[in-house]
């Protein structure tokens, strides 16, 4: 884990209303994911990525693309060389993209379908993100999924009528709750 207050990288004016970085557990994330039938194709977007466990977990669960988001440069170089590690060791041929920056910043793109988040920030910068994935949305109306460990902040995601909650899931003590674009 490492605490917000050992960042000391980061220029974003949300570092405050940042959360701990915790890595993600593989075993949880996969059963979440399978449970909720969670498609493969397109890209996979970690907010708040870290050391880009999730990313790399996202390969392992037949995703071909992969874009990490943190406002940590030094945490986005450990997750550069994390996905270079598993190319190398596995073989995989998948396309990666980490990003440091702020997440409330992040424009969205039309490939993006999967959105990942272990509550990595308060309600205040994820109804940024939010508000950022709706207009993507109505740019581009697509099928999103938003999966969302530890949701803490759920009525960000909730508010409007964009996102149909899917349902709950716990595995290991990790509890995920998985949303569905309405646009699809």
């Amino acid at each position: 884990m490492v605490e917000n207050t050992d960042l000391r990288d980061v220029q974003s004016s949300n570092l405050a209303r940042g959360i701990r970085y915790e890595p993600t557990l593989a075993i949880p994330f996969r059963r979440a994911l399978r449970a909720a039938r969670v498609p493969s194709h397109g890209t996979f977007v970690d907010i708040g990525c870290g050391k880009g466990r999730a990313c790399m977990l996202a390969v392992v669960h037949g995703f071909d693309d992969v874009t990490g988001v943190d406002y940590s440069p030094g945490l986005c170089r450990v997750a550069e060389r994390n996905l270079d590690l598993l190319r190398a060791r596995t073989n995989r041929r998948f396309t990666s993209s980490i990003r440091a920056m702020d997440a409330a910043d992040y424009a969205f793109a039309p490939g993006d379908t999967v959105v990942y988040l272990f509550n990595p920030f308060d309600a205040g910068v994820l109804s940024a993100v939010m508000a950022r994935l709706r207009r993507s949305l109505a740019t581009h109306p697509r099928e999103v999924w938003i999966v969302y460990q530890n949701p803490l902040w759920r009525e960000a995601v909730e508010t409007g009528r964009d996102f149909a909650h899917v349902g709950d899931r716990t595995y290991g003590g990790c509890d995920f709750a998985v949303y569905r674009s309405r646009s699809a």
